[in-house]
């Protein structure tokens, strides 16, 4: 056999596939093959994806996914409708893996699937168990096709570098996000399977809404102008026809840099009496929870809400608000999305511990004002010394935590040493009789800062310097 016969022959002989994600019979066409299941049915008709759909009635499907990749990102998709077929009638299940709740579907969409959301998981083994459970015990329950799962993340919100957002040259200032007024065209629903339309009521979700990401269910596009909207001639309402969400990124930022997101927000004017609720997000964070009552309607105008938001170390923010109303086809209707250079870090902080934001008040009377609070990530209202020495193997190491938040205001505090109270040198001093062991501490990062002290000195006196921005 010559060596060119050889190597056309190597060529020839598969490579092994790799294993992928799966799972028996996703769309139902062979009825309930390879699930175990209980007070569920296949139908036919009104498919998504081939001839037969599951009515998921008020019981559960559950079977093993195989190929998976353990310690991987995964994502689940899969196509629904409501049964309901009134607005106001949501209906819901849950989908867990291995047990663990991924999330929940809500939804009065009854018109076309919604087919574009979906859930994160990263499985531990090669193998686990998927199950989708009904949430009803009244209300028809949803139709489930097109089960899909892939590796990966889910998909990303869309990203704008900070320098190409329009500055807004009024009394509020910054600049607003893209499409931050939802005054962008948006597509057909005849064309547009993530427009739920109908035309001129926009349901939107995936990619629909230009410069956002839908992250659940979908958003409704309200652009009548009955909702008197306070820029432009659009909102966003977050309950589409369930609870939904938007968000973006915004790049090119300082890294660890204080930032102000802010919106204008108001209640949608149907829809009961009860508070409708939603939530803000920066960096996959609970930033702020958000509640209307129903005397704070779109009807009574709207109000701003402003944010400080921390940039990560690679400069970005992602933006997000989302709905946590899960029974209703409206909520909180948000416009005039807009990002500022700076913010009250020290305001909110000092609002969150209900004490006084002057950086030199002493709301605990410990022996330090709030700026020094801040400044260690301390609770104001305790009374506890934030450091001491520490032995570390023999050696006398002072520890100091050190606010991210508060270096990200412009906060910086400086470490003194003295022996007789009589004169003060800072810790840099090679005379001071500490040194500066390691800073994990970065603006918008909380870390600690860690002085050895000589062991040759048996009497040192240590304080704070607070330069305040």
């Amino acid at each position: 056999m010559s060596p060119a016969f050889l190597v056309t022959f190597l060529l020839l002989i598969p490579l092994p596939l790799l294993a992928l994600p799966s799972g028996t019979n996703l769309s139902f066409e062979d009825g309930l093959t390879g699930w175990t299941s209980s007070d569920v049915s296949v139908e036919s008709g009104f498919a998504f994806d081939g001839s037969h759909r599951l009515d998921l009635e008020d019981g559960f499907i559950e079977q093993t996914l195989t190929g998976l990749s353990p310690g991987q990102s995964h994502h689940l998709q899969l196509a629904y409708l409501s049964q309901s077929g009134f607005s106001f009638i949501l209906s819901s299940a849950r989908v867990l893996v291995d047990g663990q709740p991924l999330g929940e579907l809500h939804t009065s969409q009854d018109n076309e699937y919604l087919s574009c959301n979906g859930f994160a998981f990263t499985p531990s083994a090669a193998t686990a168990t998927l199950r989708i459970e009904s949430l009803e015990t009244s209300n028809p329950g949803l139709l489930i096709d097109d089960i899909r799962i892939d590796l990966g993340g889910l998909p990303v919100p869309p990203s704008e570098d900070w320098a190409n957002l329009s500055v807004i040259n009024d009394a509020r200032g910054g600049r607003q996000l893209v499409n931050g007024g939802f005054e962008s065209a948006l597509s057909d629903p005849a064309t547009d399977p993530d427009n739920s339309g109908p035309a001129g009521n926009d349901h939107l979700c995936g990619f629909s809404l230009p410069g956002w990401l839908v992250t659940q269910e979908n958003v409704d596009v309200i652009q009548f102008g009955n909702a008197n909207p306070p820029e432009g001639n659009n909102v966003v309402d977050t309950n589409g026809h369930g609870p939904g969400g938007i968000a973006q990124t915004v790049s090119g930022l300082i890294p660890g840099g204080a930032y102000t997101f802010s919106f204008l927000h108001a209640r949608h004017v149907s829809w009961g009496s009860d508070d409708m609720t939603g939530e803000a997000l920066v960096n996959g964070a609970l930033a702020k929870l958000i509640v209307r009552t129903s005397a704070q309607t779109w009807s009574d105008g709207y109000e701003l809400v402003e944010i400080p938001a921390i940039a990560s170390q690679s400069g970005t923010l992602t933006l997000e608000i989302r709905s946590t109303v899960t029974d209703l086809g409206g909520n909180i209707a948000y416009d005039d999305f807009r990002l500022a250079a700076g913010a009250d870090l020290i305001g909110e902080w000092a609002d969150s511990f209900g004490v006084s934001a002057d950086p030199t008040a002493n709301d605990d009377t410990d022996l330090f004002a709030n700026g020094f609070d801040f400044v260690f990530g301390l609770d104001p209202t305790a009374h506890d010394l934030p450091f001491l020495p520490v032995d570390d193997g023999g050696d006398r190491v002072l520890e100091v935590q050190i606010s991210g938040t508060a270096l990200s205001q412009g906060f910086e505090v400086e470490l003194m040493t003295s022996r007789d109270l009589s004169s003060w040198m800072p810790a840099s001093d090679p005379s001071s009789g500490v040194t500066l062991l390691s800073d994990s501490a970065a603006p918008g990062i909380d870390g600690q800062r860690r002085y050895l002290i000589d062991p040759a000195e048996l009497q040192l006196f240590w304080s704070h310097e607070l330069t305040v921005p």
